[in-house]
């Protein structure tokens, strides 16, 4: 049996009920615990594995041209769809970095010119704990375009008739990727506005797999329960278990324990979802079920008056707010910097969009995103040579009973190396409609965000988009003006977009080993791309010890902390009336911290833009 726990969005508590209900599991039988989430795992904090071992994972790559070979002719850039190799007139550059390893350029290179290396995406660790072995991987700084890759190899160490997965957050390709095969999902959600959105997402997402889902609540007592209920009741979803709203599990959890080794009435909550898990009937996961919910936010616009934008004078301030994985406060937080700023903001957790819910948008523009291609087999030209199904190195292409090929487009890279090999013209490319953006106006300026289809890959691109929109209809605005980004969570390709460029990034974090985990994590990033950072410590008053741990770090890395807010119930209440906290409490203490943080975010880049303009200065002094 293989059980999915995965949840619409970070913050909901999926790691939480992942590992506990691992580890009743283990009443039962000896269970594999596959942490899929590898862009910020943190499944291992909690179940502290002994005898951890660690195997490095490489990727085959393009890594240069043979200059004795190469004529210079170009077909191996123009086969590339992932912008891996550029050829000018007297030489060809590659970019390893960018490199899916399909194989395109070797079949169009007529002189054999390709060299072959090797890069880094991710190392892969295992460990015992109990009965349970863990499994868990990390993404190469840097390697975005390498999570599914990973997840792959990471799922094959399950050595149990039993699995837990614990999915990345969100709905798209790393996500489906993980459920696809599970017997049984379990989405976890909570009664907020942004809970009951986000479980809207994974539904639609589940159901466009044929998959019935099942449903666990956390922190029944916070937003309307009665409304989350309500919904799944219509929708036929089956709640098989819920959990309190706890300040003593919260504090459990951010010391890294297991609430179900700690406190004995959790552990029977546990036991119970455990018993109804094993209840099901043994097809709950692929049925036929309604699809008819397939929309969680407008497709149409509500004013047209705004159809094209004006491409900005020069490149806004950008401030990215990011923080590694979900659930940190990441975006309550962004959108009190939108109302500070008063221009715009851009919601660029595109998997997983939550933002409009705290300001309803009013659409000027909305239009859908083609970012990519799919591929599909004319059965009428195909001859069955069966080079296609040969060259494909994404299991994408298969082998019907009657002889014929069909690509599978849940698999296909859009890499085209199958049109590349097939000698009777039978793989067709077309465009693939990936999500749909919108250009809207707020009540605190103007919103660029996007609806990323469930189970597509190119969110990078997307986010890319909408920030290219945001400057265009920030154009008319002082270019002092800062433009506010709610990053996506995680560190792979739409977090690489959300802060790449920028002028500064937050990083939120909270006193939780995860918490602290995380920072480290995206740290690591935005250092990698050279961008100047700041750390805000969310909830810093429910584990003092965590931190101060975090504050050694920020000292360690000279980055310095921007504010510590305290542990507050404000940010949900605020939420639950779609105004941002300072619209809500905007007379209390932690709004004024929020103001302050801001100024002196405003006032690093300025200094820093001081310092870079004296420098120059004295250069050309």
């Amino acid at each position: 049996m293989k059980i999915a726990i995965t949840s619409g969005k970070g913050g909901v508590g999926k790691t939480f009920i992942a590992t506990c209900l691992a580890d009743v599991l283990t009443e039962k039988q000896q269970i594999s615990f596959i942490d899929c989430d590898v862009e910020a795992p943190n499944a291992h904090l909690f179940l502290k594995p002994d005898r951890i071992e660690c195997q490095p994972q490489y990727q085959s790559c393009v890594e240069s041209m043979d200059p004795q070979k190469c004529d210079l002719c170009g077909k191996c850039a123009k086969a590339c769809y992932f912008n891996a190799i550029v050829v000018g007139k007297k030489t060809a550059m590659t970019f390893p970095e960018l490199c899916r390893w399909c194989g395109s350029c070797q079949i169009v290179c007529p002189n054999d010119a390709i060299r072959i290396g090797q890069r880094k995406i991710g190392d892969l660790y295992s460990g015992r704990v109990g009965r349970i072995d863990l499994s868990w991987a990390e993404l190469q700084t840097g390697a975005g375009g390498m999570t599914v890759t990973l997840i792959e190899k990471l799922k094959k160490s399950e050595t149990n008739q039993l699995t837990v997965y614990d999915s990345p957050p969100g709905t798209s390709c790393p996500v489906v990727h993980t459920v696809r095969d599970a017997d049984y999902v379990v989405l976890v959600t909570d009664p907020t506005r942004f809970g009951l959105h986000d479980l809207k997402l994974s539904v639609r997402m589940c159901r466009s797999m044929d998959i019935q889902p099942v449903v666990i609540i956390n922190r029944t007592e916070i937003g309307n329960i009665a409304e989350l209920r309500n919904w799944c009741s219509r929708q036929g979803l089956n709640i098989i278990g819920s959990l309190p709203d706890s300040r003593d599990i919260a504090e459990c959890y951010s010391s890294g324990k297991l609430a179900t080794r700690q406190m004995p009435d959790i552990r029977k909550i546990f036991s119970s979802i455990a018993d109804r898990l094993f209840s099901l009937p043994g097809d709950v996961s692929k049925t036929n079920v309604d699809k008819t919910e397939a929309s969680v936010f407008l497709s149409e616009p509500i004013d047209p008056s705004v159809t094209e934008q004006t491409a900005p004078a020069q490149n806004p301030v950008e401030i990215a707010v990011v923080s590694g994985k979900g659930g940190s406060g990441k975006t309550s937080l962004s959108a009190c910097f939108a109302q500070l700023a008063k221009t715009t903001v851009v919601d660029c957790d595109v998997d997983a969009a939550d933002l409009h819910l705290l300001f309803e948008p009013k659409v000027l523009e909305c239009q859908d995103f083609v970012g990519g291609r799919k591929m599909r087999i004319d059965p009428q030209a195909c001859v069955s040579c069966g080079l296609c199904f040969n060259v494909c190195r994404f299991n994408a292409v298969r082998k019907m009973d009657n002889g014929s090929y069909v690509v599978i487009e849940d698999n296909c890279e859009g890499c085209g190396a199958c049109m590349q090999a097939c000698p009777a013209d039978a793989v067709i490319t077309e465009p693939s409609t990936d999500g749909r953006w919108y250009f809207s106006m707020i009540r605190t300026g103007k919103m660029s965000h996007a609806t990323l289809s469930p189970g597509r890959e190119n969110s990078g691109k997307l986010v890319t988009l909408i920030r290219k929109n945001a400057a265009a209809g920030s154009s008319s605005c002082n270019s002092r003006t800062p433009v506010v980004l709610d990053g996506a969570p995680g560190t792979g390709c739409p977090v690489i977009a959300s802060i790449g460029g920028t002028k500064f990034a937050v990083l939120v974090t909270e006193p939780t080993v995860s918490g602290m985990h995380d920072l480290q994590r995206i740290y690591e990033l935005t250092k990698h791309f050279g961008i100047p950072t700041g750390i805000v410590i969310n909830k810093t008053d429910i584990n003092l010890k965590v931190s101060q741990s975090i504050e050694e770090f920020a000292k360690e890395t000279n980055v310095p902390v921007l504010g510590k807010l305290p542990y507050t119930s404000l940010f949900t209440d605020a939420q639950q009336q779609a105004q941002t906290l300072l619209e809500y409490a905007g007379d209390t203490h932690i709004a004024e911290q929020i103001r302050t943080i801001w100024k002196t975010i405003i006032e690093n880049i300025n200094e820093r833009d001081i310092a870079y303009e004296n420098c120059n200065t004295s250069r050309t002094g």
